[in-house]
């Protein structure tokens, strides 16, 4: 049973949905719908069968009925996996892609939902990948969908990423707690029920130490994002390359996930066409609230236009997969389930190109 604490944070995440839901339209209004096409397929693929997406009408939408990028309390969200089977249900989201990060510890509980709630469900997982290849090469995020997640060698790699991500949070809390900030440990992973996150270290910070941090913003940037005094590089993570072999293994499609949300990215472009050359990727996470996220945060909705025109091209240009999602948390972001993503059509022609056949040499189990 939730704890009074966790209950009072869900009944705050709905209550916020349903508000960024009402101030959603305008932000995902797809003005940009009518240069872009959302074509989410490969450069010569036909999955639309003549359909000039292009050409398509403006439309208003204000939930998505695909989102591919969805977290639980499996990794740093802070609604269960039935919890968000449950708000997507009660949204009209059709299609749902659990992505925790490093792990799948969510996706049964989710499958088992959605077969009772009529909800389909992507078997998915976020790799986070910390090593710097090279200099643009920061931290990346890579998405891998329609994975067999039962394989017990890509549960066995996951688990050692896992552990390093529980160690690094723990070394993280050590360090609030050597400055004076009142954040028990037992407390941070009560909240999360599964893997701590950083949001969840900083709802026990934010709720134990009123008028510390003006803002969770404040405290990320002094303390938890990358280069404040609690940022803790992990003991353990993949290569780019690992990862996207990893996940090929599984079964499934190897997407590079929000390329234009990488702060310390100053050619994203460029990043792309490496980690298509050099690692293997097979899809790139086109449709994204950018204007939610650094370094575009506050952008506006022609922006956020302009970056997923811009992506969209790339993606053709290299012959990638399209894909789309809200990245949404839960409590603490301000991003509505849905609020990007993919239609019913651009679904079904991405889900036709997976999964992938299974390398016969060179695995990393």
């Amino acid at each position: 049973m939730a704890s009074k604490y966790t209950s009072t944070l869900l009944h705050a995440s709905r209550f916020t949905n349903r508000a960024s839901h009402t101030r959603s339209v305008y932000y995902i209004s797809r003005a940009w719908q009518g240069s872009l096409g959302m074509a989410f397929v490969g450069s010569g693929q036909s999955c639309y069968n003549g359909v000039n997406l292009r050409s398509r009408r403006r439309i208003i939408v204000a939930h998505y009925p695909v989102d591919l990028h969805v977290h639980t309390t499996a990794s740093d969200g802070t609604l269960t996996p039935t919890e968000v089977i449950e708000l997507a249900v009660a949204e009209g989201v059709q299609v749902i892609g659990i992505a925790d990060h490093d792990t799948v510890g969510g996706v049964a509980e989710a499958l088992a939902a959605g077969a009772r709630l009529g909800v389909e469900v992507v078997p998915a997982v976020e790799l986070s990948i910390q090593n710097r290849i090279e200099k643009d090469f920061v931290e990346l995020h890579l998405l891998g969908y329609g994975i067999d997640h039962t394989n017990p060698d890509f549960v066995a790699v996951l688990d050692r990423v896992v552990q390093a991500r529980i160690e690094q949070k723990i070394a993280q809390i050590k360090v609030l707690q050597r400055d004076g900030i009142d954040v028990p440990v037992e407390e941070v992973f009560a909240l999360a029920r599964g893997v701590p996150g950083r949001p969840h270290i900083a709802q026990v910070v934010l709720a134990r130490n009123p008028g510390r941090f003006p803002n969770k913003a404040a405290l990320f940037r002094e303390y938890l994002a990358e280069g404040g005094k609690a940022y803790v590089p992990r003991r353990f993570s993949l290569r780019l390359a690992e990862a996207v072999d990893l996940v090929v293994q599984a079964g499934g499609v190897p997407v590079l996930a929000h390329p234009g949300a990488y702060p310390g990215v100053s050619d994203p472009a460029a990043m792309v066409r490496r980690a298509r050359d050099e690692a293997g990727i097979r899809g790139l996470e086109v449709a994204y609230p950018y204007d939610k996220n650094r370094p575009h945060y506050g952008a506006s909705p022609q922006q956020v236009a302009a970056l997923i025109s811009q992506f969209a091209d790339l993606a053709d240009s290299l012959g990638l997969l399209k894909t789309g999602g809200s990245d949404f948390h839960g409590a603490g972001k301000n991003i509505a389930l849905g609020e990007q993503g993919l239609t019913l059509e651009e679904f079904a022609c991405f889900k036709s190109q997976w999964p992938n056949p299974k390398p016969q040499s060179g695995s990393v189990f």
